[in-house]
């Protein structure tokens, strides 16, 4: 769905230049769409508690009851008139009424400051609105399975916290790099394992299936065969307890092996801020193609975008399927894209995969404000 709606919008892009026109002038072209499931089962072999079922309803780019332009609960929070003079001045904090960024010169920013929610401002059609919709809690059954034995590993249960996640919007003060930024987190509803199931041990390259029973009686399933966690290599690097240590003046490169069935890993860098709180500096997918002597795929991470602090580097080693699933430009109904299956052997949009993380602190010294019990954070 997504694909097909970049494919629209390219077009529109291209038309634009003449007209001004709006999606639901192609109103007709949905006319007969039906609404589908799409589903992320992710497995995670070393905190199975941590494994979720995401089942979402699609939905149609004409519909302006989810995408309306309002803060419909009430959640965005104008400019902080310091003064009272019933504007905006340089300096007032913005909170929500940043504006979107305009078509002018860089930092032009249409509608910020004035008042009142715009679309595309933070709380403005944002997950706390959509996601409630759009979430499909009515499944009666969902279980993860051996796929060889048909053994019950666990069952999973509808939370309405399952998981959460980061956005990023413009914001009055200036942040890394010369933007303008604030993070907002999110929750989102799920599947997780039932609490029974805490001590349940995922064994790696042993394929597991998702059998996912819906509201109408379909049967679901998708397998993975979960791959055992990147190997960091501590070459050029001085280690004190749980941490590399390295230097602003030259960070060098920090570099892990993964099984070669991995092709792709996701890396998280996060900066410990305290000993409860931590920022995320960059979050990516990689893929890679070199190998070292015992045939293991090796991935490099450069660390010279961190400045002096204390960091946590998680990689995640991606599954075949989780893998392909996102960097594929295959379309999301290809068989080849998700490896879920109907009763009847139709293709569901989604995918079942694992994600096996591995975590590192890395040390750049040379900030010698930085006080912080590396066991307390644990």
């Amino acid at each position: 769905m997504k694909k097909c709606l970049m494919v629209l919008i390219g077009f529109l892009v291209i038309i634009g230049c003449e007209k001004e026109l709006s999606i639901a002038e192609f109103e007709d072209d949905f006319k007969n769409y039906t609404v589908e499931l799409r589903i992320e089962a992710v497995l995670d072999p070393r905190d199975f508690m941590n494994s979720v079922v995401r089942v979402d309803r699609t939905m149609l780019v004409t519909d302006t009851s989810l995408f309306n332009g309002i803060d419909d609960n009430g959640d965005w929070v104008s400019y902080t008139d310091e003064n009272g003079n019933g504007q905006w001045d340089e300096g007032e904090p913005l909170n929500d009424d940043i504006g979107i960024r305009g078509q002018g010169p860089p930092g032009t920013f249409e509608g910020r400051g004035n008042g009142k929610p715009d679309p595309g401002e933070p709380h403005v059609d944002d997950y706390i609105e959509i996601l409630p919709q759009i979430h499909d809690s009515t499944m009666t059954s969902v279980v993860l399975v051996h796929k060889s034995t048909n053994i019950l590993i666990a069952e999973f249960e509808w939370v309405t916290q399952a998981g959460e996640f980061e956005e990023s919007y413009g914001r009055d003060k200036p942040g890394p790099g010369g933007e303008s930024m604030s993070i907002i987190t999110y929750t989102y509803g799920g599947y997780k394992p039932i609490t029974q199931y805490s001590d349940v041990n995922i064994e790696y390259s042993e394929e597991y299936e998702f059998r996912i029973t819906t509201s109408t009686g379909d049967e679901i399933t998708g397998s993975t065969a979960p791959l055992a966690p990147t190997v960091f290599d501590e070459e050029g690097f001085n280690w004190n307890s749980d941490t590399l240590i390295s230097s602003s003046e030259n960070p060098g490169i920090l570099k892990c092996t993964t099984d070669p069935e991995c092709f792709v890993i996701h890396s998280k860098v996060e900066r410990i801020l305290g000993a409860d709180s931590s920022q995320i500096e960059v979050s990516n997918l990689f893929a890679t193609n070199e190998i070292d002597e015992s045939g293991q795929l090796v991935y490099s991470l450069p660390l010279f975008f961190l400045g002096a602090g204390l960091y946590q580097i998680t990689v995640s080693v991606l599954d075949e399927h989780y893998g392909n699933y996102f960097i594929s430009s295959l379309p999301l109904h290809d068989e080849a894209m998700s490896n879920l299956r109907d009763q009847h052997g139709s293709v569901v949009l989604g995918i079942a995969g694992s994600a096996t993380a591995n975590s590192i602190y890395v040390r750049i010294n040379d900030y010698e404000s930085l006080s912080i019990d590396i066991n307390n954070k644990r």
